[in-house]
């Protein structure tokens, strides 16, 4: 068949044409993205990239809309931001471009968030997700962590969004992003200081720092400095917090960063009025003054002015002007923006600051007033620094009011929140309040029986004749129902311990009888084939079959102890026996032990702590709940991370023992301390279990006094974090070992 040479020239033109078209986008696109990076005005840059979305193709405008959605968002236009991530979602929708839209679901999600709209930011962060599983290396899991990490933040669960941002900072490492690990860091700081932890807020904001600083990319560092010195304000360290307060200062001029200046030279005012150096207080006060009225920040300028009604109240006891500026402080939160978690703690701060006034001034009145306001913001911001601040003001009202029965109510209430009641000042005060009350009581009392004594006294001597009949007939029947129910008890009791021993009996034999013949006909079977490559001289098969055995010689070795041991403590036959370990020391001796198994699974197991402690705990429960962990985590974990840190925070021991596995679903973490579940999870290697262990660590971690929990993401990992209690003696021993390492 001969072709129409007018037909195939034009079939060719069109076939170059088209050629060329598409070559002339994508030559476009790269314009774009080079003369991009060398516009730095928002408005320009949106200007350039609209004129570019009518040249471009359509891959190339996806990433303009996502740009431009960036845009509008750090501009607070939040329409024009959904607008623009949305255009790039329908897009890349239509194209199948799947990893390329994940940023627009993310930081969509971010600005729903943002105007309170939760269940749209959750639904279009499943979205994400589920794009992001199917690459599971995808940088773009970090912005995932984050939106969810701040959904977490703004609904005031704080440890959710360490949660999120600790699987960020694991994730960051395992893809080397220096950049993604130093943000996780300084994000989990923020989280960590609204959750008033305040130490490890500033350790979490310094990591941060240093991490920036071996990276070379030192911009911005003067926030981070200014944080930690908020850190160490909150902590009442204020010496070290000034440290850090002048090297962010030092910074922020440098830089021209007069928006951190402003909030060090307010926030800095604290430290230096909790050292009574007044003047130079003033000085930052007022420079923070100057500052917030330039710039119209409400907030700052609330802060400002709070903490000079604080001097004229603490130090200078001018009471007058120190309402005058409480006031101010109080206009000026309500004038800020109320979606800022710092103009809520400004607002609480001012609202203090008025009922230290009012009860200076004996004027319950509007101290009462005050106090209510106090209590409506203390429940709606949910913190516990609120809640405690609360409760201590309310103690105080009412001791002055003249109700001790509720000042102690409500400082019993203060000293929960409190992480330590050891205070002798706490204890006078309580001891105070309670005589004080104890007093009052007994003048109802004493009232009531001498009007008791006169209506006695009226009564003849035949009525209390009768009455006395009565008591002793009535003690008598009285003894005899009380003897009857105690021997009702002890019997009951009795059938319930047989009836439980019994269940314990039938569970033991039942697993037992199921997890041996599991693991032993294996071994009949390799033994049989182990003995057939032998006799035919194959053996290459031989060598792999002796590997298995070895293998699976382990694996019963290590459920018989875990059996046994259970079996033992079920029957209420395992007794504690403390006595003094080394932490380090044990956990090494346990590591040793998994050396090989780690070796096979690729994983590196690392121990990390600050200096070696020591506890009183029973040796044989420690060895069962770790070797239990570490052999939990070996089998989840495959070319991974066991990290295990070891910390003392004032009289208790934290363990957190982290691993990058397969991690379980909330289905399996709620279940994950029980043996309600039929079958445990198959580890990365087709390794498989009895589900006792972790049962077991649940219960040696309770005898001894210890809490543990767990959080776990799949794809991500798994965290156990255990507690247990120090005593003094191990303190001593633990501050006595220190010493000598470190002068040896």
């Amino acid at each position: 068949m001969k072709l129409n040479p007018l037909k195939t020239s034009l079939i060719l033109f069109l076939i170059i044409s088209t050629q060329l078209y598409a070559q002339g986008k994508d030559d476009l696109c790269k314009e774009w993205e080079k003369v991009s990076d060398t516009i730095n005005n928002y408005n320009n840059y949106l200007d350039y990239n609209y004129s570019m979305l009518t040249k471009v193709g359509s891959k190339c405008k996806v990433d303009i809309f996502i740009t431009n959605g960036f845009i509008y968002q750090k501009q607070q236009k939040n329409d024009s931001a959904i607008s623009n991530f949305s255009n790039a979602i329908k897009i890349g929708k239509e194209l199948n471009l799947t990893k390329e839209i994940i940023p627009a679901y993310t930081n969509k999600a971010y600005v729903f968030a943002q105007t309170n709209k939760i269940k749209e930011a959750n639904t279009l962060l499943k979205e994400a997700k589920a794009a992001l599983d199917k690459t599971p290396d995808n940088k773009d899991w970090n912005l995932y962590f984050q939106a969810r990490a701040y959904l977490a933040d703004i609904s005031s669960n704080y440890d959710d969004a360490i949660a999120y941002m600790d699987s960020s900072i694991v994730f960051s490492k395992r893809i080397k992003s220096n950049t993604f690990e130093q943000n996780g860091y300084v994000n989990r700081g923020t989280y960590l200081l609204r959750k008033s932890d305040y130490e490890a807020a500033a350790a979490s904001f310094l990591k941060g720092i240093e991490l920036s600083e071996k990276s070379g990319k030192a911009d911005g560092l003067e926030s981070y400095y200014h944080m930690v010195g908020f850190c160490y304000t909150r902590w009442e360290q204020h010496e070290t917090a000034l440290t850090y307060y002048k090297k962010a200062r030092d910074r922020a001029k440098k830089a021209s960063n007069n928006y951190i200046l402003m909030y060090n030279y307010s926030r800095e005012s604290r430290s230096l009025l909790a050292l009574n150096l007044i003047d130079d207080a003033m000085v930052s006060i007022d420079s923070a003054i100057i500052l917030a009225k330039k710039y119209n920040d409400n907030g700052i300028l609330g802060n400002a002015y709070n903490n000079k009604g604080s001097a004229y109240f603490k130090h200078i006891k001018d009471y007058e002007k120190a309402e005058l500026y409480y006031t101010k402080s109080y206009e000026s939160s309500l004038k800020a923006n109320s979606s800022k978690k710092s103009d809520d703690l400004l607002k609480f701060s001012s609202i203090q600051g008025m009922l230290n006034v009012y009860m200076q001034k004996k004027n319950y009145k509007k101290a009462k007033i005050f106090l209510n306001v106090l209590e409506d913001e203390a429940n709606k911001s949910g913190l516990l620094m609120y809640k405690e601040i609360f409760n201590k003001y309310s103690s105080n009202y009412y001791e002055a009011i003249g109700q001790p029965g509720k000042a102690i109510k409500y400082l019993r209430e203060e000293y929960k929140i409190k992480d330590s009641i050891s205070s002798d000042n706490v204890k006078t005060q309580v001891a105070k309040l309670e005589k004080q009350y104890n007093t009052t009581s007994k003048e109802l009392q004493i009232v009531k029986l001498d009007k008791a004594k006169v209506e006695q006294e009226q009564l003849t001597a035949k009525a209390k004749t009768k009455q006395n009949l009565y008591l002793i007939t009535a003690i008598i029947l009285l003894s005899l129902l009380i003897l009857g129910y105690w021997l009702f008890r002890k019997l009951k009791k009795q059938k319930e311990e047989l009836d439980t021993t019994n269940k314990v009996k039938n569970r033991l034999f039942s697993i037992i009888a199921h997890d041996l013949r599991g693991m032993i006909i294996p071994f009949q079977r390799s033994g049989r084939i182990l003995e057939h490559y032998i006799e035919e001289k194959n053996y290459d098969k031989t060598i792999t079959f002796s590997k298995e055995l070895q293998k699976n010689s382990q694996g019963l070795s290590t459920m018989l102890d875990n059996l046994l041991s259970w079996s033992i403590e079920q029957m209420n036959g395992y007794k504690m026996n403390p006595e003094l370990l080394y932490v380090t020391k044990e956990i090494n001796e346990i590591k040793t032990t998994f050396s090989q198994q780690s070796e096979f699974k690729d994983t590196k197991i690392n121990i990390v702590n600050s200096e070696e402690i020591a506890i009183n705990i029973d040796k044989g429960a420690f060895h069962i709940i770790f070797r239990n962990l570490i052999g939990n985590a070996l089998k989840y974990t495959e070319n991974g991370i066991i990290r295990i840190e070891f910390k003392r925070d004032l009289n208790t021991l934290t363990c957190i023992l982290t691993d990058t596995g397969i991690g379980m679903s909330k289905a399996q973490l709620d279940n994950i301390f029980t043996l309600d579940t039929k079958e445990s999870t198959i580890g990365t290697k087709g390794e498989k279990g009895t589900g006792l262990g972790l049962s077991l660590v649940y219960r040696f971690v309770k005898m001894n006094g210890g809490t543990i929990k767990v959080s776990s993401e799949k794809r991500v990992g798994t965290k156990f974090n255990l507690n247990f209690p120090l005593s003094e003696n191990d303190i001593l021993e633990t501050e006595k070992i220190n010493t000598k390492e470190q002068s040896a």
